[in-house]
């Protein structure tokens, strides 16, 4: 496999597992670039400095805890939406050294929109999760959500392949939550125009 192509798999794995959870990966990035089996792209190496570290593992525990109450959980999601996409944007341009052919704002503007795009469809399916369920499922979904987000994240930085085959099933995922949710969508309004008024 081309090593650009690799280091574009990698660019587009991590910006999407941001967002999924905005902190995991960065956090997980930054682990990866202090032990030295991530070279970061300077000035985003601080992502492995000890003042940065720490103060990620701080906001992984809040949102781990945060996401997994029903209700509590979407108000996350919307304050999360900005941050979630300053994080897929670091993140990409983080591996700038392995993304040679793309231009750092290119770099910034790519990962912006793939974390979005991520966290958009992300923020979107989990209410109808809260309704369907009564809120039961918010916490296994979110915490579904931080595993998928870690094998993402770690699988595209160290074996870009795999993370390649997990960024696939994740776009194939929200397709069909995407197209479940139009169809239901439509099968509501076919319902309401069906019902007799009064």
């Amino acid at each position: 496999m081309d090593l650009s192509l690799l280091g574009l798999t990698s660019a587009f794995g991590l910006a999407a597992s941001a967002g999924l959870n905005t902190t995991l990966p960065l956090l997980c990035t930054g682990l990866l670039g202090r032990f030295g089996l991530l070279t970061l792209a300077s000035p985003y190496d601080a992502l492995s400095s000890t003042l940065v570290l720490a103060v990620l593992a701080v906001l992984v525990v809040v949102e781990f805890v945060g996401d997994k109450v029903p209700a509590v959980d979407t108000a996350v999601h919307a304050v999360q939406w900005p941050l979630a996409a300053a994080a897929g944007a670091i993140l990409f341009a983080s591996q700038s050294g392995a993304v040679t052919q793309v231009s750092p704002p290119l770099a910034l503007v790519l990962g912006l929109l793939t974390a979005s795009g991520v966290h958009g469809a992300r923020a979107a399916a989990r209410p109808i999760v809260t309704g369907t369920t009564l809120g039961t499922a918010n916490p296994v979904v979110s915490f579904a959500e931080d595993i998928y987000s870690l094998a993402l994240a770690s699988t595209s930085a160290l074996v870009p392949a795999i993370g390649l085959l997990l960024l696939a099933l994740l776009v194939i995922g929200a397709a069909a939550v995407l197209l479940l949710a139009v169809r239901g969508g439509r099968a509501i309004t076919r319902r309401v125009r069906h019902f007799p008024s009064a």
